[in-house]
């Protein structure tokens, strides 16, 4: 992963690619407010995509092999953390990083800690995340899924939809430096025991957050929740066959986001 140079050209990228997709919006925002709610949006998110950088980093320090690869986010938390890396002795590595990891049914699953300072405030960011160990038996292919279908979900009042496309997904790849391949490569998704079909890749869940905290603003005293239900699917074009999209639903009071009828995002 390519270290971001400053948090000013940091969310600078990871706006570019919101203003884009926020300017597919239902709502008929002029372009001037597509921006400004996609910088709101890049500066919200940017501690999780900095906290993600150090646990890459970690995990390619201390492992192995393609250690990235097939790796599902599940939930992320960000907090403040009173006094920085100092407030929890004994409990975060000199690098700022604490990694927590178990295996259950045939799921690795890893809760990551990370204390550090963006923009002189000191945050505490937690990332959860699960990859496959096992590969699905005959038969059992859904019950080995991360996520399961959620069917019945109905369209909140109000609610503003968007169009998201495997080149947004890219950009927001290159931008944030998360090049996990179920992101990229066309059934990996599905490999790594997600919905996605195979000609579809997932979204990240922090372009999700993004997007969710571009449209509805979180009280700067109040922990940032996000958990990624279900997958995000984004089908990718064939040659000659144009640039297909994903629909996603934002509500605007709570920032959930659905697609289809599935909820992917409830923030907490």
């Amino acid at each position: 992963m390519n270290g971001l140079s400053s948090c000013d050209d940091a969310v600078e990228r990871l706006a570019a690619v919101l203003a884009g997709v926020l300017a597919t919006g239902s709502s008929g925002l002029s372009d001037c407010e597509s921006r400004r709610q996609a910088g709101r949006g890049a500066t919200a998110i940017l501690p999780a995509v900095q906290a993600m950088h150090r646990v890459q980093r970690w995990m390619q320090d201390h492992r192995r092999g393609a250690v990235w690869e097939g790796l599902v986010h599940r939930r992320c938390r960000m907090s403040a953390s009173p006094t920085g890396a100092e407030a929890v002795p004994g409990t975060v590595a000199p690098d700022g990083v604490s990694i927590r990891q178990v295996e259950r049914a045939g799921w690795e699953l890893i809760q990551a800690t990370v204390e550090l300072t963006v923009t002189g405030q000191h945050l505490r960011v937690t990332h959860e995340l699960a990859r496959r160990t096992l590969p699905p038996r005959q038969g059992t292919v859904e019950n080995r899924k991360l996520t399961a279908p959620v069917t019945g979900f109905d369209t909140p009042s109000g609610s503003v939809f968007y169009r998201l496309t495997s080149v947004d997904v890219a950009s927001w790849a290159e931008a944030g430096g998360d090049r996990n391949p179920i992101h990229l490569l066309p059934g990996r998704a599905a490999e790594a025991g997600l919905s996605a079909g195979s000609g579809e890749v997932v979204a990240h869940g922090l372009l999700l957050g993004a997007i969710s905290l571009a449209l509805v603003q979180s009280s700067p005293l109040r922990q940032i929740g996000l958990v990624f239900i279900d997958s995000a699917d984004v089908p990718v074009s064939q040659c000659g066959t144009g640039k297909p999209c994903a629909t996603l639903t934002v509500d605007p009071a709570s920032g959930d986001i659905i697609q289809g009828r599935r909820p992917v995002l409830r923030r907490r």
